[in-house]
């Protein structure tokens, strides 16, 4: 028999065969507390045509599934998961990653510990073992005209976060994350003008604007392989939708000066 859900997960599809079974089975296997017996498992799916959620229900009986016809954006999707939920705290998790052992169940701990905390992220590494970055600084007109100094930056840095302490961060990369449902929903949850790129980092600004903190716990790990969550062959132009969601960012939460500057940086 299965524990009482102290979580739901919300897993965002599109065509994402290839990696989805082997994110399901972590999530069922690595953690106690993900297992489909013990976590609400939700997949909102964006119009999938690979057969993927059929095979998954063969497998998992008991998996919720929003079903859209069309790709609607991650932002949008990610809301519909958060209004299916019946839990106080929900793992947003990517299609391409697998958990490492137990490693939400430490991002759970440490967001129960902590009433200030809205959200927890893990430390993300490669396929090949290596540390991805998983913690940035908040978007300004200057991260994104110094963007190779502050990859860079944020790369040496990654190396210096220990796996004894939780810290206190701006931003996190969205892989992976898990967040106190209602305070979420105090500020609006995602903005859905953002079809793709950019949505967390503005949730993230809004969560922290409110006074909340946001966390990464390097102790907790999870593998990511990156652009390996979609099997989509259709034309998919990664800059000009990044730049679009730039825009909107810029607007909704920069000056005048720097919505002015990132215009010209992006017209050039």
């Amino acid at each position: 028999m299965g524990l009482t859900p102290k979580i739901s997960i919300v897993l965002v599809t599109r065509n994402s065969k290839s990696v989805l079974y082997d994110c399901l089975k972590s999530l069922d296997t690595k953690d106690e507390i993900t297992s489909s017996k013990n976590s609400q498992w939700i997949i909102v799916d964006n119009g999938s045509s690979d057969g993927s959620i059929d095979e998954v229900i063969k497998l998992y009986p008991n998996i919720q599934i929003v079903k859209n016809q069309d790709n609607l954006g991650f932002a949008k999707a990610a809301n519909q998961g958060c209004k299916v939920s019946i839990n106080e705290y929900i793992l947003y998790i990517n299609t391409d990653t697998e958990i490492k052992q137990n490693s939400i169940s430490k991002l759970y701990n440490a967001i129960t510990s902590d009433n200030s905390i809205a959200v927890v992220g893990p430390r993300l590494i490669r396929k090949n073992g290596t540390i991805q970055k998983s913690v940035y600084p908040e978007a300004t007109i200057y991260t994104e005209i110094f963007k190779p100094l502050i990859k860079l930056y944020v790369s040496l840095k990654e190396n210096c976060y220990s796996v004894k302490n939780c810290y206190s961060v701006n931003s996190l990369r969205g892989a992976c994350f898990i967040i106190n449902k209602k305070v979420m929903q105090s500020v609006g949850c995602f903005d859905e003008r953002y079809f793709f790129y950019l949505e967390e980092t503005d949730l993230f600004r809004q969560l922290k604007l409110s006074g909340k903190k946001i966390c990464y716990l390097p102790s907790s790990q999870v593998y990511h392989y990156g652009g390996l969550g979609c099997d989509d062959k259709m034309s998919f132009d990664k800059k000009k939708i990044y730049n679009e969601s730039l825009v909107k960012y810029f607007r909704k939460n920069r000056n005048k000066f720097e919505n002015f500057l990132i215009s010209v940086l992006i017209k050039s």
